[in-house]
């Protein structure tokens, strides 16, 4: 087994505590278990690309007007004609 020496700041030393207290772990537990979860993380994004999506920054996409954003005020009062008048 390898011995490393790590340092936290302040912050991490925090979390670390919350984690330990919570998990009722010790640090080298607690540090093992935090490693475990982001491989198996990894490893399932590597088989699932709906999981490495859901982990990614990317908001979303549709299919739309090229002009939505400039006429949006439009669209929408549009569409709620639509739905609310029924004349």
């Amino acid at each position: 087994m390898k011995n490393f020496e790590i340092q936290l700041d302040e912050e991490y030393a925090q979390k670390l505590a919350y984690i330990q207290q919570e998990a009722d772990q010790d640090t080298v537990e607690a540090i093992k278990s935090s490693i475990e979860l982001r491989y198996q993380q990894l490893q399932q994004q590597k088989t699932d690309p709906l999981a490495k999506l859901k982990q990614s920054k990317f908001i979303g996409c549709f299919k739309g007007e090229t002009d939505l954003a400039a006429n949006s005020e439009t669209i929408v009062r549009s569409l709620m004609q639509e739905k609310y008048d029924h004349r």
